[in-house]
């Protein structure tokens, strides 16, 4: 038996809307700009830190393992893009998820 680890529009919207707000800027971001958006376009002031914004991405994919949202082995849907540990200069998502969590996105409601 074959595990379904596809991200399709559902698994999209419930990871979209477990995240907190600033991890849903990210990647809402990155969908509405086809896959990457840069560190400089999500910080709030030119001198503001993103320092914490992407641990939620992780936990999350974590915990719909865990509450069975999804199986293990997911792809995450987003990574931070850097030259070494702690600097962050953007997230990318991977081109084949951009329209699934677009779609998701645009398409939000808290019906489970």
């Amino acid at each position: 038996m074959e595990v379904d680890t596809t991200w399709d529009r559902e698994r999209a919207r419930r990871y979209y809307l477990a995240l907190p707000t600033r991890a849903q800027r990210i990647l809402k971001e990155a969908a509405k700009r086809d896959g990457y958006v840069s560190a400089d376009d999500l910080r709030d002031t030119e001198d503001s830190s993103l320092r914490g914004h992407s641990a939620a991405l992780k936990r999350i994919l974590d915990r719909g393992i865990r509450e069975g949202w999804w199986p293990d082995g997911m792809e995450a849907p987003i990574q931070a893009q850097g030259p070494g540990f702690g600097k962050v200069v953007g997230y990318r998502m991977p081109d084949h998820l951009i329209s699934v969590f677009r779609m998701a996105i645009n398409n939000t409601s808290r019906d489970w």
